[in-house]
């Protein structure tokens, strides 16, 4: 064990008495309910001495606050310090007693006092912690609980309280979560306390194995009896009761004991069997201390390269969870809240929840392990640069490590520990074996996985009580709303060797970092976003939100300039904004079904996790829910139909065809559960529903992976949509696996009528493609006349020729020319001091600014106008389906252009300013416009300017040379 880790174990029971998990002491009286709060904005508390009651109720500024609750309810967006004070009377009964108070998480930084005492101090926002008080109580008489607070700094990056500043603490992004936001309780007890209680189930041998962690506050060693007893939760019944003698020594000891149950019942997500254990001390004949905890006999491992559940290959379907509630913000007012998203994504065929960065509430645990949902464990770290790297960082990453799986380690529903996220500093990379050591010592029985994303070193997997490692790739990928073959395949190549992808003919390199070929792989992240229907949401953040609180404000912020944008630019396409989220979702709710598929396509990927159920905080776009826990419709469907235990992906070579090209359609069954006999239907149809080609055979749907279909169809008499169609009957006729696909046809001719243009082209695949097509054209120079319209093609990286070209094209546009850009080159949005800048567009006669504009978790449409330029393809809707080769990934924004552009995309700023340190509670940034495609006056001429990638799709998808052929039809009218 390294120093640093020694270190800070000293440090730990030092300082806090208590870091274990939350188990249920029989005899406690609630603290919670009406506290009393100053915010200390001047931070002058410790220096006024405001714990001292008499100092407190002379202050003018005493608020009332309900605990548990987080503080930015009552005050804004508050980092800083506050006190908390409250009374309370201890029973005169409990005099000989040992108290504790027991606090279930305060954020960040707690120094408690009793009655003017000073009783100890904690640090770590989410897990709980205690004192022993009983020499400072009064008894039946009023006691004076008071708290220092300094809770999380996180935007104000000016502010520095007691050494720590902005985004230095181990925070969840979602909420400051600051103060008291958990239940407080006072725990009577005689000599014998018991810590904590430890269960290891082993569902193959029937047995609990419990570590029992006690302290005897008595002067001498004492021979005490200990009782367990084990009762199945949902019949209240006990199914075996133990008493043992045991000599417990004066001060701290621990017990380990065996407890074997009978007619024992697994817990899985289709049956959570918890049991509960009691344990309670005797001394003398009185009962000392009696702490109940819940469990239930399973094992999450992986074998054979497969996650397996209680010995059984168990394919996972995740969800990862922001965790933001509309009221409570951190944890939900109303417990219905929380089992409406659990049952939600129980229904949307999901196994797995993956809580974003930090342990969830106690009560959303309970939940979690009583519907019966594995559920990935992890501590407050953020991924990559949170919390930012102090000299304090080693230590308080392993404190947060440490208490988090101490607090969840009994939890059924808790099946592994996730201990960071997309690593990438230095001290982190070498800690990360040490701290995966750390914590299987204090968690035996969980799979360990050191990192989520492979960042550091690719992901390492440590299985159940094994201390050594097995190769494991963890997966994060946000492709945008486009799964085109191309990155179909990427899904297809993860964990092959580049020999076995070239003879599966898998093109191209495979999504990951660090990959181990042949290992077990997981895509823990991937999915694509769309805009919630805000004018709903926020009428009920009118009706029932809090005015202060940071989701009604950024819901609000988001749903009006979403509407200003809309009316302004885009009202003759959109006839309301809900048509508009609408159009989003539906693309949405496609790209997530098609990433799964992919992914279920490849036998060597045992599981993934869509990002995400709900959203929330600056991750806005992701949820199938929005933020009141209703679906998203098109989205929820599609990614439910998508989760199925049976399904079909359906692929055709290519998505859009030349007339005359043969149209590869494949098909794959993908079954997680028993062989299945059945008929397989398949058709062609067009847009009227007459069918082109169909195909019907008896099949035996097997496990796994099967290919049911490889078929050749002729185009050479179609032109427009099609749409294939699979489905799977059983002898029932039900069907048991359904999907669509579609495919278009295109009879590219070259308009017979274009007037002379001029080219100047440094890629050679504009001329390449006019030379085939019969296009006659003029090579750009200074000879050519003003009247000749140009197209110029650039090589999108910078050289040196292009300054002369740019010098020449901007003085024909000045004197009155008209140019088409094609493609120019640019230089991507890059950050600086953590902040992104813009990208701009280099030897270009304007200045033109870009933005990214591919889509991650968040929605960006590029809505195309109806305009000759799109003559034979959709308008009048954003890109989509046709459009995936060639919908831009940089778009152009603050364009000087007098006439509306051709190809407008509507998105918003991932945070606030594009700044890294402002990526937290407060939400997402501005909502913005761009264009694709725009018309720019420049001098007496004009320029239009595309960013589509036309040029390296020519002659390969009939979409890009239609789009390049009505370009030039229309600037040489």
């Amino acid at each position: 064990m390294s120093n640093i880790i020694k270190s800070f174990l000293i440090l730990v029971f030092a300082v806090s008495t208590n870091v274990y998990s939350q188990q249920k002491h029989a005899n406690t009286q609630s603290l919670d309910g009406d506290w009393q709060i100053i915010f200390d904005k001047e931070n002058i508390s410790r220096a006024k001495k405001l714990y001292k009651n008499k100092n407190f109720l002379a202050q003018s500024n005493i608020q009332n606050i309900t605990v548990p609750s987080v503080w930015e309810l009552e005050e804004k967006d508050y980092e800083g310090v506050a006190v908390y004070r409250r009374s309370f009377t201890a029973p005169k009964k409990w005099q000989d007693k040992i108290t504790h108070i027991s606090f279930d998480a305060v954020n960040y930084r707690a120094e408690v006092y009793l009655n003017d005492n000073v009783v100890g101090v904690h640090e770590g926002g989410f897990t709980p912690f205690s004192f022993r008080i009983d020499s400072m109580l009064n008894f039946d008489k009023e006691n004076i609980i008071t708290l220092r607070v300094l809770g999380p700094i996180l935007l104000d990056t000016d502010k520095v309280i007691d050494g720590i500043g902005a985004m230095e603490t181990p925070q969840w992004r979602g909420g400051i979560s600051g103060g008291i936001w958990q239940s407080v309780r006072l725990v009577a007890t005689e000599k014998s306390y018991i810590k904590d209680v430890y269960i290891q189930p082993n569902y193959q041998t029937s047995q609990a194995k419990v570590t029992l962690s006690t302290t005897n506050f008595g002067e001498f060693s004492s021979q005490d009896k200990v009782n367990f007893t084990i009762t199945e939760v949902a019949t209240n019944k006990a199914v075996v009761s133990k008493q043992i003698s045991h000599k417990f020594q004066a001060g701290q000891s621990k017990l380990f004991e065996t407890i074997d149950i009978p007619n024992a019942k697994t817990w899985s997500p289709s049956n959570p069997n918890l049991y509960k254990l009691t344990v309670s001390i005797e001394r003398q004949g009185k009962v000392s201390d009696t702490v109940s905890d819940r469990f239930g006999l399973r094992e999450f491992s992986v074998k054979d390269k497969r996650f397996v559940l209680n010995g059984k290959e168990i394919y996972v379907k995740a969800v990862f969870l922001e965790g933001v509630y509309p009221i409570g913000i951190a944890t939900p007012v109303d417990l219905d809240l929380a089992r409406k998203e659990i049952r939600l994504a129980k229904e949307a065929g999901f196994n797995m929840i993956r809580p974003w960065r930090r342990p969830p509430p106690p009560k959303w645990l309970d939940l979690a392990d009583e519907m019966g949902v594995l559920v990935i464990g992890s501590p407050a770290l953020e991924c990559m640069d949170l919390p930012v790297s102090t000299p304090d960082l080693p230590r308080r990453v392993i404190n947060e490590l440490k208490q988090s799986i101490l607090r969840d380690r009994n939890r059924a529903s808790v099946v592994m520990w996730e201990l960071y996220n997309e690593v990438r500093r230095p001290i982190l990379k070498q800690m990360m074996t040490e701290t995966s050591m750390m914590a299987r010592d204090i968690d035996p029985s969980r799979l360990i996985l050191d990192e989520s994303g492979g960042w550091a070193f690719g992901a390492k997997v440590y299985l159940p009580n094994e201390r050594d490692f097995i190769p494991f790739n963890d997966v994060h990928t946000y492709p945008g709303p486009n799964v085109t073959n191309d990155f179909y395949d990427k899904f297809l190549g993860v964990s092959y060797t580049k020999e076995e992808r070239k003879k599966l003919n898998i093109k191209g390199n495979p999504i990951g970092h660090n990959l181990k070929e042949g290992a077990t792989s997981f895509v823990s992240e991937l999915g694509y976003g769309s805009y919630v229907d805000f004018d709903k949401v926020n009428a009920r953040f009118a009706k029932e939100g809090n005015p202060l609180a940071p989701p009604t404000r950024y819901h609000k912020q988001l749903g009006t300039q979403l509407s200003e944008l809309l009316s302004s630019e885009l009202s003759d396409i959109y006839a309301s904004p809900l048509d508009f989220y609408n159009e989003q979702q539906e693309i949405h709710g496609k790209a997530n079904a098609r990433m799964i598929e992919a992914t279920r396509a490849n036998p060597k990927i045992t599981g993934y996790c869509v990002h995400a159920l709900t959203g929330g905080d600056w991750v806005m776009g992701a949820g199938l829910l929005d933020i009141w826990r209703n679906p998203k419709k098109e989205v929820y469907n599609r990614t439910q139909q998508a989760n199925l235990p049976r399904i079909l992906t359906i692929r055709t070579f290519p998505r859009s065809a030349y007339q005359g090209e043969k149209v590869r359609i494949t098909v794959k069954g993908i079954n997680d559960i028993e062989m299945l006999a059945g008929k397989f239907n398949v058709s062609v149809t067009d847009s009227h529903g007459k069918v082109i080609w169909q195909n019907s055979s008896n099949i035996d749907f097997n496990h796994a992976i099967s290919d049911l279909l490889d078929h050749k169809i002729s185009t050479d008499n179609l032109s427009g949509t099609y749409a294939v169609s699979a489905e799977i009957i059983d002898d029932q006729d039900n069907k048991v696996a359904v999907n669509t696909f579609d495919f278009d046809v295109f009879n590219n001719q070259a308009p017979s009528t274009l007037k002379r243009f001029a080219v100047a082209d440094q890629t050679g695949s504009v001329k390449s493609f006019l030379n085939k097509q019969g296009v006659k054209f003029s090579s750009f120079n200074s000879d050519t006349s003003i009247s000749t319209p140009v197209i110029v093609a650039m090589a999108l990286k910078k050289q040196e020729k292009q300054a002369a070209l740019n010098k020449q094209l901007n003085h024909f546009v000045k004197l009155g020319g008209k140019v088409l850009y094609v493609q120019f080159p640019f230089i991507g949005p890059k950050w600086t001091d953590g902040v992104l800048s813009k990208g701009f567009a280099i030897n270009m006669p304007i200045n033109i600014k870009m933005k990214a504009s591919q889509g991650l978790w968040g929605g960006m449409s590029h809505v195309v106008a109806e305009h000759h330029i799109f003559n034979g393809l959709p308008s009048k809707q954003s890109m989509q389906g046709v459009y995936e080769n060639v919908r831009a990934s940089m778009t152009m924004v603050n364009l000087d252009i007098t006439t509306k552009p051709i190809v407008t995309v509507v998105a918003n700023d991932n945070f606030p300013d594009m700044t890294l340190m402002k990526r937290h509670y407060q939400g997402t940034g501005d909502v913005w416009s761009g264009s694709d495609l725009s018309e720019v006056k420049h001098g007496k001429g004009s320029m239009l300017l595309s960013t589509m990638k036309i040029v390296p799709n020519l002659g390969k998808d009939p979409v890009a040379d239609i789009l390049l052929m009505n370009l030039l039809s229309f600037i040489t009218q």
